[in-house]
Parts: C-alpha cells; structure tokens; sequence
C-alpha cells in the first residue's frame, strides 16, 4: 500500500495530546512497517519536525495551520490532487477531518467530541465548520478510529455513523523510559519554570473542560497548599486562560501556582518524575494521556471518574467526582498523605502503564489501514467479514 498522513491541522506546541499522538503514531509505523510505503503531508509550521523512516517521504504544502480558514480550504480543495498525484491508497487524517472528495480510501482519528460538549471552546464558526466537517468526514470515511470504548460509543452517536465504521484503538505511553539526568540537570529545567519541589503537578491546555478552575478552588482548600506547590503544564489559550489567571489572583494563589505553558519532551519528562502525585480533574477526555504518563514515571495519579478515564486508569489510580472540589480535595490528601495508598497507585501503575505501547497503537492503527484497502468496493457487511475473517481485534490492547 501507499499510506498518506495528513499532518496539516498539526501546529507544534498549539494542539496539545493529538500532536503527541501524531508524531509517536509515525515513528512507530516506522519501526514496525517496512513493507508499505507512506507520504506525510506536512505544513509550514510543522515542516522538517517529524521522526520519518526509510520508506516515509515527507509533501511539504504551502499552507499555514494557524490560518485556519486557508487551512480548511486548502485540504478541501488542494490535499485530493497531491494525493492523486502520489496514487495514495489509503490516506488516515488523525485530526478529525478529511478532504470530503478524497480520491482514495479515508481513515479519520476523532479524539474527542469537546467541539459538541463545550462549545465555548471554540469561536462561533469554527464551530460550525467543526460540526459540518468531522460529521461529514466521519460518513464518507471507511474508518473511523476511537481512542477509547466509550469514546467509539460516543462518536458512534454523536456523528450518527454505523457501528461497523468506528474503532476503538488505544495510545501508547507506557514504554518509553527517560534517559538518566546530567548532573543539575533536573534542578535547572525545574528552576526555568519557577517550580520547587515538592509540588502537584497538572497537565492539560487551558480549555474549559480541562476544570482547571474548580482545580484552583480545591487546591485553595488544600490545608497543605503552603507545602506543596501545583504545577500546570500545558498550552495556553488567551480566553479561557485570562479567567484561570482572575481565579488566582482572586484566591491569592500567585505564588504557589506555576503554569509553564507547552513544554519541550524533555522537560516534560524531569517535570514529571520529581511530582509528589499528579491530579487530572477534566470533563471529557477522549484518552487521558497524562494518565498513563504519570505512572510510567511511578507517579501516583488521582483522575476524574469519566468513563473514558476510568477505562485508560483501570486501578491503578484514585478517582474522584470532578464536579466536587470536596472529592478533588480528599483524592489529593489520599495520594500525598496515605503512605499505603501510594505505595499501591506506584506500583499497579507501572504495571498498567506497560501495558500500552505505540508499537501496539501503530500495529492495530495499520489493520485499519489494511481492512480499509482490502475494503475496495465491497459492501459493508463484507468489510465486516473480510476483519472477521483473519482474526483482527481492532479495540483493546493485549
């Protein structure tokens, strides 16, 4: 086959976990597929930035991912004859939205419904063009692939596909162990931040659903707040960042919260191995990436009790109601003060967190690619089979 990847919705340090999701998806297709051929279409912002191997070529178009009207016109318009002129078989868009007349097999990733659920989240017409796009993505796709069952239940419903067309694939982040610190290393990246351990550490995006202020408000509760700092790394958005900052001043917290804004790999990695506990308090998460982070670095975790999060957590972490600061408060002084407790979340947290690789996320991803190809003009139902047939389980890791 050749694969297309359409990486034009990606802006390095804007789009949160999807870009983590993109480029650790391609370097694992790398590792573990040399038989088929692959073309990413990249764009101005992201050109040059990608972990390609032998078989990959990279299609520079010119066109700006923060523009984004010209962006949607441009891969509505442009992307299907730069994908006819490479005869791509099968191109996967894992940023909700594909050309409508895409002249091959389409393979979308929705990762979330966040544009349906919060819509303050975004302006009044990328909202509309949201709703139009993924929906109209999502019918003519041959595929459609979830993070998470509950995620695949939720799309399946709010896009009003057929249930053949969704699967639920899972990410990785379990496998991967950072490198051993020079010396000083770790205190000079955490002093770049202003952050001094010991400190509660949060990572998301400054979006509504994140509840990051309802997070403020427990952590002004917290009797413990003068000890223990709260770090929150994650892009900031000018809006809804402009209330989380009111909210600190308001409850007198501008010395003991840090947020850093989108942090580089590596920082990332040092921020999260010297956290006492990290706390995940969202509303909707189609994944909940941080999640298996954190317990990769033997890090207790303390989550919302979403259906999705409680699927990616299993139990190796402390759930609570997100919409309790109580319930926030007391899973918090759980993960810090029981001593048996944490000990337990380090432990099946390792374990868990191994479980999930992007090996694994690229090989059930590749399935997906193949069933869609094999697909040709058969009917749905032998689609269905042709799956069936060769044993393919597409919805939850070994």
């Amino acid at each position: 086959m050749k694969i297309g990847i359409n990486a034009l919705y990606l802006i390095p340090g804007r789009v949160g976990g999807s870009e983590i999701y993109l480029r650790r998806l391609i370097s694992a297709l790398a590792k573990i597929d040399r038989e088929n051929s692959y073309v990413v279409f990249t764009n101005r912002e992201n050109r040059g930035t990608f972990d390609l191997g032998e078989n990959f070529l990279e299609h520079h178009c010119p066109v700006r991912g923060l523009i984004r009207p010209h962006r949607i016109a441009w891969e509505q318009l442009v992307l299907p004859w730069r994908i006819r002129q490479h005869r791509i078989d099968v191109l996967h868009s894992p940023g909700f939205v594909a050309p409508l007349f895409c002249p091959c097999h389409s393979v979308i990733t929705v990762l979330d419904l966040i544009y349906l659920e919060f819509p303050e989240t975004f302006p009044f017409l990328a909202r509309q063009w949201m709703r139009f796009l993924v929906r109209h993505s999502a019918r003519r796709a041959r595929a459609v692939i979830a993070l998470t069952r509950y995620s695949q239940e939720e799309i399946l419903w709010g896009l009003d596909v057929p249930f053949w067309k969704a699967r639920a694939i899972y990410l990785g982040g379990g496998e991967d162990r950072p490198g051993p610190a020079a010396p000083g290393e770790e205190e000079e990246i955490l002093a770049r931040y202003g952050i001094t351990p010991p400190y509660l550490l949060t990572v998301a995006a400054s979006h509504p659903h994140k509840n990051l202020v309802r997070l403020l408000e427990a952590y002004y509760r917290l009797a413990e707040k003068d000890r223990y700092q709260l770090g929150i790394v994650g892009v900031r958005h000018n809006r809804y960042g402009a209330r989380l900052l009111r909210t600190v001043e308001r409850l007198d917290l501008s010395s003991r919260v840090i947020f850093t804004g989108w942090v580089p790999e590596r920082d990332k990695e040092i921020i999260y191995a010297r956290a006492a506990m990290t706390v995940f308090p969202s509303l909707l998460e189609g994944f909940g990436l941080p999640v298996l982070e954190s317990m990769r670095y033997g890090v207790p975790v303390a989550c919302s009790d979403l259906p999705s999060l409680a699927e990616v957590a299993g139990e190796a972490a402390s759930l609570f109601d997100p919409y309790s600061s109580e319930s926030i408060v007391s899973a918090i002084r759980s993960c810090l003060f029981d001593r048996s407790l944490r000990e337990t979340l380090v432990r099946k947290g390792r374990a868990h967190a191994a479980r999930f690789t992007w090996e694994e996320t690229a090989r059930r991803t590749l399935e997906v690619y193949r069933a869609a190809a094999a697909a040709g003009d058969r009917d749905k139902g032998k689609l269905t089979e042709w799956a069936r047939r060769r044993k393919i389980s597409l919805s939850a890791p070994r």
